[in-house]
């Protein structure tokens, strides 16, 4: 079996393969593809695909948000590259049992802002007022295609309905 033949896609510069419809890194469609209608408006001709959902959305359904297709659905969801920001909070400890808990469900997670800040200001140290006044929220993040899967983990465990993995919570520094 033949390797894929990677390119850049035109818009973003990301790698993807020769024979790609759309790059799943910025949402844009190639105008080899032809005749992509609007999932919401079928009369409609599609502006591109939003990344984290792959619906099809014309101009009036999503947007271009730095440079990434998104639809209005998930047009607010904070993108880094290829990975999605699936929490936040100023707690730290809040941000890094969503993070025990994803892991230990099997998703690949990135972290951002878990270590102290490192310093003492007038009113605080590292604690959620400090972080809330510096903008330093902690951040969890999972690769994109796993967005709407660890979405629905968390909603799930936070309604009660699923528990994490004790023994591997137990095992987290």
């Amino acid at each position: 079996m033949n390797s894929p033949e990677y390119i850049q896609c035109r818009h973003c510069g990301d790698e993807i393969t020769s024979d790609s419809e759309y790059c799943p890194h910025c949402g844009s469609l190639f105008s080899e593809t032809g005749g992509v209608w609007c999932d919401n408006h079928p009369e409609v001709e599609a502006a591109g695909i939003c990344i984290i959902c792959r619906t099809l959305v014309c101009a009036g359904c999503g947007k271009a948000v730095h440079g990434k297709f998104l639809c209005h659905d998930h047009a607010k969801v904070e993108v880094r590259q290829d990975w999605a920001r699936v929490f936040q909070s100023t707690e730290i400890n809040d941000s890094t049992l969503v993070k025990a808990f994803l892991e230990s469900n099997g998703f690949k997670v990135l972290g951002q802002n878990f270590n102290p800040m490192g310093y003492v200001w007038d009113g605080g140290g590292d604690s959620s007022l400090s972080r809330s006044a510096i903008s330093k929220p902690a951040k969890v993040f999972v690769p994109i295609p796993e967005y709407l899967k660890a979405e629905a983990a968390l909603a799930e465990w936070k309604s009660g309905e699923a528990e994490p993995n004790e023994e591997d919570m137990r095992n987290r520094p």
